[in-house]
């Protein structure tokens, strides 16, 4: 598979165009869009005063020079996004929180009609800069951009009449952020949808996969370097995801409860 501006993509047991310290769960297609971020680069996060950054865990941790505190998702976790988002190609997706544009350009390059809200596109440079990282990724669509907070925006969108079948959730980690936001999603979601977190490591963000499990919503965990979590109802199609053999993956209390896809724990 091949996108415009020399992305490729790419699925295989040994997925060798992957850079060492990264992974990427075999069965899963990669794109590589890491010249449209040229401010990108390795971080070391032994020093983050984040409590819930998982230090531990070997995989590479990138952030933007500019901004060493917050972290992009991993490759993993960029490639999980993109390959939910494929199933949804042409149909209309929401990003709560999309910060420089990594997971935005993931979404966006498996084809989705993305709608982004994150307060900090206020600022004519993250804005700017947003726009033109998904350009020079060779995205020709580009998303509709909401400069303002959730869950507020979702909801006056959705009285509006907007409906979502993919929703990834990244906004305010901090309590009640995640679950307002979830419960604000759930009520404008496609019936069949699927809800996507980043930070589940934190059992601020957790709540709002709990909500939704609670809801009724089927729900599963992705064993990733800041854990994904994923809810879906109806039709919708979800991915499976191995992670990495190699690491001896450390479960919060909070998460126990849940399935983990592809994974058993040791002994």
């Amino acid at each position: 598979m091949t996108h415009a501006a020399g992305i490729t993509a790419a699925a295989g047991s040994a997925h060798a165009d992957v850079p060492p310290g990264d992974y990427v769960s075999p069965n899963l297609a990669v794109v590589r869009p890491d010249a449209a971020f040229p401010m990108m680069a390795v971080g070391d996060p032994k020093a983050h005063p984040w409590p819930y950054l998982r230090r531990e865990i070997p995989h590479l941790w990138r952030h933007d020079r500019r901004y060493p505190l917050v972290g992009f998702a991993s490759r993993d976790e960029a490639s999980i996004l993109y390959n939910s988002a494929l199933a949804f190609r042409g149909r209309r997706a929401l990003e709560i929180g999309c910060w420089l544009g990594w997971s935005a350009c993931h979404l966006a390059l498996a084809g989705v009609k993305l709608d982004i809200i994150d307060p900090v596109l206020k600022k004519p440079e993250f804005l700017e800069g947003v726009k033109k990282s998904l350009a020079d990724a060779g995205i020709t669509r580009q998303p509709t951009y909401h400069p303002a907070k959730s869950p507020g925006t979702v909801n006056e969108l959705a009285a509006a009449g907007a409906r979502w079948g993919l929703i990834f959730i990244d906004g305010n980690h901090e309590a009640p952020g995640p679950r307002d936001d979830a419960e604000a999603c759930a009520r404008c979601a496609e019936d069949d949808a699927l809800i996507l977190f980043h930070d589940l490591a934190s059992p601020d963000v957790a709540a709002g996969l709990d909500y939704l499990r609670d809801a009724g919503w089927q729900t599963m965990v992705y064993m990733t370097h800041q854990i994904m979590g994923v809810a879906w109802r109806g039709r919708a199609r979800l991915i499976e995801h191995t992670p990495d053999p190699r690491v001896d993956w450390p479960v919060p209390e909070h998460l126990r409860g849940y399935t983990i896809s592809g994974w058993a724990p040791r002994g």
